[in-house]
């Protein structure tokens, strides 16, 4: 009877059941992110037991608690570290890393550009939040915008560029609107040898939409939509997203 039939998540073949639902906001971008890169995997038919994802700390921290895949998850700034042990111990694995700005902005960013410049085969997807705030007595370093008590913002790096210079074969940026595009991306950057980067923008829901920013999920789509514009091949020092009138989105290194 139709009434009987069992109904499941398509991604449930690669998620643990017994920790969903998940600590993510709904509309959240980690959540979209994540269905991605599921969805990816099953469509490129991968030998899952060849894929290791890393994780910290804060809300992608939970990446590696929710995917039925090898993880590993780390304390703070130590992501990148864990991501290139497994994989020189496993030279065929292909290793994914998660990164919050608690991974990389505030203490992992040597370990990213020396990844890098070793050529260490990974792919980093960071997923850029914009709430790193200054308060009136200390920084609280979480993602790459700072946001300070007048309320201004400041960048401390040009993410494609930092990639770019860092060595990496594969640089692309996206929004949670583009999930075809991120799907096509994720699928390139795993069959390449070395080191690629994807940078997610999405700015997080608790401080941003509470503030009346960006409004419901559907408001946050249309402000994917009306403040992006795809250039791919850009020169990655133009994508400073302090001197863009609208978020430059594409696949800007392509070796």
């Amino acid at each position: 009877m139709a009434g009987n039939i069992e109904k499941s998540h398509p991604a449930n073949s690669l998620l643990r059941e017994d920790a969903i639902p998940s600590i993510w906001c709904p509309g959240c971008g980690i959540g979209t992110v994540i269905s991605t890169f599921v969805e990816t995997l099953e469509k490129m038919n991968a030998d899952l037991n060849k894929i290791c994802v890393s994780s910290g700390i804060g809300c992608t921290g939970k990446v590696a608690d929710y995917l039925k895949l090898n993880c590993c998850n780390e304390t703070p700034g130590n992501a990148i570290k864990c991501a290139v042990k497994f994989k020189l111990k496993n030279p065929k694995t292909k290793v994914v890393v998660f990164l919050n700005d608690a991974d990389f902005i505030a203490s992992g960013a040597d370990d990213f550009i020396e990844a890098g410049r070793k050529g260490v085969e990974l792919l980093v997807i960071y997923i850029n939040n914009f709430i790193y705030i200054i308060s009136e007595y200390k920084v609280t370093p979480t993602t790459p915008f700072i946001r300070t008590i007048d309320k201004n913002l400041e960048l401390p790096f040009n993410i494609p560029h930092l990639a770019k210079l860092s060595g990496a074969q594969f640089v692309a940026r996206w929004t949670p609107l583009h999930v075809r595009r991120l799907m096509y991306s994720i699928t390139d950057a795993l069959k390449k040898p070395g080191f690629s980067v994807i940078e997610v923008v999405s700015p997080c829901l608790m401080y941003y939409a509470t503030e009346g920013k960006i409004g419901e999920t559907i408001d946050r789509m249309r402000f994917f939509h009306d403040n992006t514009v795809i250039k791919h091949s850009e020169p990655t020092e133009n994508l400073d997203i302090r001197t863009q009138d609208k978020i430059i989105m594409g696949k800007f290194v392509d070796k």
